[in-house]
């Protein structure tokens, strides 16, 4: 890190179970977004 110059990164191995889990589920619906071509006006969300 020094000698590259390049900032520390935390591996995803000691992240909780259940914060690996949800990466990997926004993984998966980014992807499944970027396939299907979904625009944010596609999804018609409300807030109220």
């Amino acid at each position: 890190m020094v000698t590259k110059g390049i900032t520390y990164q935390n591996p995803q191995e000691y992240l909780y179970l259940d914060q690996k889990r949800k990466l990997g589920l926004v993984k998966r619906i980014r992807k499944q977004i970027n396939k299907f071509d979904i625009k944010p006006e596609d999804l018609d969300f409300s807030t109220s």
